[in-house]
């Protein structure tokens, strides 16, 4: 199989210094998904248009060993369809990437030879290929946790699985099986049938067996699947309502699936139509595969194959795309240059809130990504101004949960939208705030501190000018005693942060003294 890198090293990408247009098509065994994007030269993109035609291309080749007559001619449709899209953005770069049932099928070629006619070039990839773009998209989409991490990709054909150690690849595999090749192995009835599930779970034990075998013997243990595929995106929804699931979470909706049939599925379980006839196999599956790396839980990202494609594009067309550290600055700092009314007050209030930070950061026990998030949302803290006012802080939390925030985890966004939330205001609280309550235990405790600095910061330039240019910090068993470098007056800023700063006393069991240097 060929790599993408052999194709792309001379991506038609024009001029580095104006906006590209790119278009990546996933030409999967069950469904054909297309992404168009405008990316500038740092890596920075906007999705234009996209489109999805489930065409199940792998229905029925375990049999025939070819892709059918009614598959093929919907595929060509879909192409055709999606070609005009194309054509209507004026792209400059057009991908795309066969996967399974295109390696496999005896007459792929013929089906590919028919798309090069409508102007879409296919690159028929291998699954190790597949799991090596997937994996890129993942590290341009999030940073990695520092333990082990398993991506997992369900397609119609196959599963790609990849071990992260640190960010880097540590091992992958690519299972010839996916939803729809699993589907049509274990033909249940409708509904499924007990016998149908032990003779799934049999099978799914003898394709892992033998996985088992191709990889390398000493293998990092995950704390943490991502998933990356619709099937995970389903599942997510129904085991528990798009967030971060548990196997056992997983296996409770598994067992629905299995007592319904695929109406049933529809009407009481809301799942998709396109996959109500063989979600509840898909189930089983990522449960099995969930349980086989040790039953960490699984999380869902909203990125693949396609984005993978576009970061490859990019690179090797020759944009120069920043570390992912910087593009995440750089989506705090768009949404702030378009929302923010005062930057220098909020730029002001962040460097003084890293100042406290680092004075207090013993005893706040936080560490470098509580500093960064401390330095984000001091940033956004005044953006609801510009819907209101009153209440700007309630804006502020709306705006920032309701972004798009490149390069973050959705946990990091509700994170700093509670940040700001409760930068004035009444103290967080689990009874009284929903949203707050929703956070997980630590990260609750990291709100209260952050939101006590942002509050302690934001009431040192209480008039917006900037007067308070450096402080000190002095903790003793009872005192906190704040020191000042001040322009000028600024009785106004002390009387606030006494105010504000009662959040602040109240973590640390101290009371409160500010005095000017």
């Amino acid at each position: 199989m060929a790599s993408t890198q052999d194709s792309w090293d001379q991506a038609a990408i024009p001029g580095h210094n104006r906006p590209m247009r790119i278009a990546a098509i996933d030409v999967g065994s069950n469904s054909i998904h297309l992404v168009v994007v405008e990316a500038d030269a740092m890596g920075g993109q906007h999705v234009l248009a996209r489109e999805k035609a489930m065409v199940r291309l792998a229905q029925g080749e375990a049999t025939t060993g070819e892709i059918g007559p009614a598959a093929f001619r919907a595929g060509l449709e879909a192409l055709a369809q999606m070609a005009k899209v194309i054509q209507g953005f004026e792209c400059g770069t057009v991908m795309a990437c066969g996967t399974a049932a295109l390696r496999d099928a005896k007459n792929a070629q013929a089906f590919v030879l028919e798309a090069e006619s409508l102007g879409i070039p296919i690159q028929v990839i291998s699954g190790e290929e597949e799991a090596r773009l997937i994996h890129q998209a993942v590290s341009h989409a999030i940073p990695f946790p520092p333990e082990p991490v398993a991506l997992v990709d369900i397609g119609g054909g196959s599963t790609e699985l990849t071990w992260v150690q640190a960010g880097r690849v540590a091992a992958s595999i690519s299972l010839p099986w996916g939803l729809q090749r699993l589907a049509d192995a274990a033909q249940t009835a409708d509904p499924p049938s007990a016998h149908d599930l032990k003779r799934l779970r049999r099978m799914i034990r003898k394709i892992l067996k033998q996985a088992r075998k191709d990889l390398p013997t000493e293998l990092p243990e995950p704390t943490l699947i991502l998933g990356t595929s619709g099937t995970l995106e389903d599942l997510a929804k129904g085991a528990a309502e798009g967030r971060a699931f548990t196997a056992q979470q997983l296996r409770a909706y598994a067992l629905r699936l299995w007592r319904t049939d695929a109406q049933q599925r529809i009407d009481r379980l809301g799942v998709d139509p396109k996959r109500a006839e063989v979600l509840h196999v898909g189930a089983i599956w990522a449960l099995s595969l969930m349980e086989w790396l040790g039953t960490p839980p699984l999380r869902h990202l909203p990125v693949g194959l396609r984005e993978g494609m576009i970061w490859e594009a990019l690179k090797h067309g020759g944009a120069a795309i920043p570390p992912l550290a910087d593009r995440r600055r750089a989506s705090i700092e768009q949404l702030a240059a378009r929302l923010d009314p005062d930057p220098g007050h909020s730029r002001h209030v962040a460097r003084l809130a890293d100042q406290l930070f680092l004075a207090l950061q013993p005893h706040f026990e936080l560490g470098d990504t509580e500093r960064q998030w401390l330095a984000f949302a001091a940033r956004l803290h005044d953006i609801g101004f510009s819907i209101s006012e009153k209440g700007h802080h309630k804006h502020g939390e709306y705006l920032v949960r309701n972004a798009t925030l490149p390069g973050f985890w959705p946990e990091e966004v509700d994170l700093l939208a509670q940040v700001v939330r409760f930068h004035r205001g009444k103290a967080p609280h689990h009874a009284r705030h929903e949203a707050f309550r929703a956070l997980a235990p630590w990260h609750r405790q990291v709100v209260r501190k952050l939101a006590a600095l942002v509050r302690g910061a934001d009431a040192l330039d209480r008039r917006r000018r900037q007067a308070v240019r450096d402080l000190s910090v002095e903790l003793d068993d009872q005192t906190l005693r704040v020191r000042l470098e001040a322009v000028g007056d600024v009785e106004a800023e002390m009387e606030a942060f006494r105010d504000k700063g009662a959040l602040l006393g109240t973590l640390l069991d101290r009371r409160i003294e500010v005095a000017v240097s």
